[in-house]
């Protein structure tokens, strides 16, 4: 299965809508479909799951349930935001307005590639909140650590 990945300028038009780049598209119409779940956690910024991906999470949550308090937070904070939605004919979707204004989504902004999923911030919030940062040889050698956990791949995935 193809995967989303990079980043690409997009504009919000007058209408909240997004034009989702060829690229991410054709990930889209490759396995996944055209039904999305859009939401946030804090309303930074605009998560947007394909449907297949979103129910795998929303399984994990029903195992666990809601009991846990984090779990309860998590889940309100995402069906606050979150809203069931579908990429048009012509490859775009429409960004709730409370979303759009919260994340400050407007003219130019940010898609970004997260394997299964995407990600759209106003751009100066994302290079000043995630890049604002040095990414130095501690956080490097954490995430070495938690890849090298995972069990390697089928030779047929790899």
């Amino acid at each position: 299965m193809q995967r989303f990945r990079g980043s690409y300028d997009v504009k919000i038009d007058d209408r909240g809508r997004v034009k989702i780049p060829a690229k991410f598209l054709q990930v889209f119409d490759s396995g996944f479909g055209r039904e999305i779940f859009i939401t946030s956690l804090n309303g930074d910024h605009v998560m947007m799951y394909p449907m297949k991906v979103w129910e795998v999470m929303e399984k994990k949550i029903e195992s666990v349930g809601n009991w846990n308090p984090d779990i309860n937070d998590f889940v309100s904070r995402l069906s606050y935001w979150g809203t069931e939605s579908e990429i048009d004919l012509k490859g775009r979707i429409l960004i709730p307005p409370v979303l759009r204004k919260t994340s400050q989504l407007d003219g130019i902004s940010r898609i970004l590639g997260k394997a299964n999923n995407l990600e759209i911030w106003n751009e100066e919030i994302f290079k000043t909140r995630e890049l604002g940062d040095r990414f130095g040889k501690e956080k490097l050698h954490e995430v070495s650590k938690i890849l090298n956990a995972v069990a390697p791949l089928p030779s047929d995935e790899q």
